[in-house]
């Protein structure tokens, strides 16, 4: 069976590989028609001055009768012209333009990407969380003090080795507001992929751990987030059917944009996948419910963004990116938060990480307990300065809007005809003209 594998993989290798060839064979050509150089230098330069042909024949079929205001018509404006003519050149190329006529060269990362395998997202400025913000003080100013909020309050490091095939999550002891789980997405129903198996931990399909002994609701508060890297393609279809059944409904989607700064290419490929996968979803989920206008005390809104833009790393490694930690710490206040399939570099203060492949446990049920026994222990609170720097939802006046309209009455009854009024009568009397002059008489 292995060696099929390995046939089907180097045969989907090979014929990836001459598709490739005969893309940049054919890119090579397009250059080598095109000549950069040659035809660089060769570029007319038309000085505004004489014009371009399409502005002389508009001229040529045209009268200007508009005089500047103010200015006589002895006074030329030609030195101004000259002047400006030398500081100022139009530059035609003489090639094929595009269908609008447009002759400038613009930026083609997806050509770039086809030529030389670096990916588009590789030139986005100020990924990093340090330089994110540089341009927003209220922001950076924000998220530092969320920083040292987050690591005076956070509990030590807590791990515990096991297999989450077998372990019961219940023996913890504890509820906790926020769930990471990072499974590993190897599907080895589809075996035209490239997979390193030298992993810690034995690999297991996303959509087996809805049957598998991970109860999850037996360890979710009310309210809690519950946060699922669930891959790419059918992996999000998967993701939402584990919340539904551990009792979650999907609120977010957090999308990790992957980097390829430091080599080219991609480092494995699908048979199935039109497109070379770049990207990974995490999604997140919300049991219970939780207003952003009411609920200060457990959530912050608005604060981060739901993509992070980071380095692959190497082949076969599950390391994610750690701006993911500083949003869920930053958007939800409660300290209870676990992560399950962790491994050493995962191990975090203020997280409860479990996993077979982390190398030793120091987790105790009591000691982790009496981290959150005082009165709203399990909250991480806030300061006067973060209520008024972070983003916060309109207040609403509820005076007015409790107030109930009074509803207009619906008439039903047919309608009917208005009677006409009645003209009134008059008595038939004669009555003289006021001048005395009876008009006709004796006539």
């Amino acid at each position: 069976m292995s060696r099929d594998i390995e046939e089907e993989i180097r045969i989907f290798k090979e014929s990836h590989n001459k598709l490739l060839a005969v893309l940049r064979e054919r890119q090579k050509r397009r250059r080598l028609q095109l000549e950069a150089d040659k035809d660089l230098r060769k570029q007319v330069v038309i000085e505004k001055k004489n014009g371009s042909p399409e502005r002389n024949k508009f001229k040529k079929n045209s009268v200007r009768t508009f005089k500047p205001y103010g200015l006589p018509s002895s006074i030329s404006r030609k030195p101004e012209q000259e002047n400006h003519g030398k500081h100022s050149t139009d530059y035609a190329y003489k090639g094929d333009s595009t269908q609008d006529g447009e002759k400038s060269i613009r930026n083609d990362y997806c050509q770039y990407f086809v030529d030389s395998g670096r990916r588009p997202q590789n030139f986005i400025r100020d990924t990093e969380l340090s330089q994110r913000f540089d341009e927003y003080p209220k922001l950076k100013d924000l998220t530092k003090l969320k920083n040292a909020l987050v690591s005076s309050r956070a509990t030590p490091p807590t791990y515990l080795k096991a297999d989450l095939r077998t372990f019961e999550l219940k023996s913890t002891g504890t509820k906790f507001d926020v769930i990471l789980i990072d499974p590993p997405l190897i599907d080895f129903d589809n075996p035209t992929k490239i997979y390193s198996l030298d992993t810690v931990e034995k690999p297991v399909k996303l959509n087996s751990l809805a049957h598998a002994n991970l109860k999850i609701e037996d360890v979710a508060a009310t309210p809690s987030f519950i946060f699922i890297w669930s891959g790419d393609a059918d992996g999000l279809d998967r993701g939402r059917q584990l919340l539904l059944k551990w009792g979650y409904r999907r609120c977010e989607d957090i999308v990790w944009i992957k980097t390829n700064k430091t080599w080219e290419g991609s480092r494995f490929f699908e048979e199935r996948s039109v497109f070379q996968r770049t990207k990974e979803h995490c999604i997140m989920g919300i049991k219970g419910t939780v207003r952003r206008s009411t609920d200060g005390h457990f959530i912050h809104c608005n604060v981060d963004t739901d993509v992070i833009i980071s380095e692959e790393p190497l082949f076969g490694s599950t390391r994610k990116p750690e701006e993911l930690y500083h949003i869920i710490e930053h958007f939800c206040l409660g300290r209870r938060r676990l992560e399950l399939f962790g491994e050493d570099h995962n191990i975090r203060p203020g997280w409860f990480t479990i996993g077979n492949g982390l190398s030793s446990s120091n987790f105790d049920a009591e000691t982790y307990a009496s981290y959150f026994s005082e009165q709203n222990g399990h909250l991480l609170g806030t300061t006067q300065d973060i209520e008024n720097l972070r983003p916060k939802s309109p207040i609403r006046d509820t005076s007015t809007a409790m107030k109930q309209k009074p509803k207009k009455s619906i008439n039903n009854t047919a309608m009917t005809v208005t009677p006409m009024p009645q003209i009134p009568t008059f008595n038939a009397r004669w009555i003289p003209p006021m001048d005395g002059n009876i008009y006709g008489k004796g006539q």
